[in-house]
């Protein structure tokens, strides 16, 4: 749901806040990984997904993207019939997000930190895919305000401390292996 009369809304705000400092965790791990000699490449992917989660945050591109579909179904006569399709996209979703994080604790499960980084971010981006879905059924729920922010922003906020938890366990893990200079 995008908010016209204001850029800086108190839900952006909590958005660009959290995706910010994921990024800056996911990059400061990224840059210690390499001085350590430690396998950094999954911290640098995580950097490039949580950038998109911040420009997303500042420009609005979930929106757009909804936006465009909702056009498109209206120009083609079918937006009123949008429901059981956004519904299995949802399922679709949520399978994908389940065999996703099955696979996640298979390949790093000698990397408890970068585990929990890796599914923090995957679990953002399928919250970013459900607020593109937008079915209203989620969408009354996810835009609920809480203290003045929108519940969306509180799963936002959560998911990136997630996220920044994972990059410091990892830091933390690694601590001990890191070679004596």
């Amino acid at each position: 749901m995008v908010a016209g009369y204001e850029w800086i809304s108190p839900t952006r705000l909590v958005g660009l806040t959290a995706y910010g400092a994921s990024l800056l965790a996911c990059l400061a791990r990224w840059v210690s990984c390499r001085k350590s000699r430690v396998a950094g490449r999954p911290f640098a992917l995580l950097s490039a997904a949580q950038l998109f989660l911040l420009l997303d945050m500042a420009f609005d591109w979930r929106w757009k993207l909804h936006g465009f579909w909702m056009q498109e179904a209206a120009a083609l006569g079918v937006y009123d019939q949008r429901r059981l399709p956004q519904a299995m996209a949802l399922g679709l979703l949520l399978l994908a997000s389940a065999i996703g994080c099955f696979a996640i604790l298979a390949r790093f499960r000698i990397r408890p930190g970068l585990t929990i980084a890796v599914m923090g971010t995957l679990l953002s981006l399928g919250l970013w895919c459900c607020e593109c879905i937008s079915l209203h059924m989620l969408d009354q729920i996810f835009y609920r305000l809480v203290r003045g922010v929108m519940l969306v922003s509180l799963l936002w906020a959560a998911l990136a401390l997630v996220t920044c938890f994972g990059a410091w366990r990892d830091g933390r893990d690694h601590l001990s292996v890191e070679p004596q200079r």
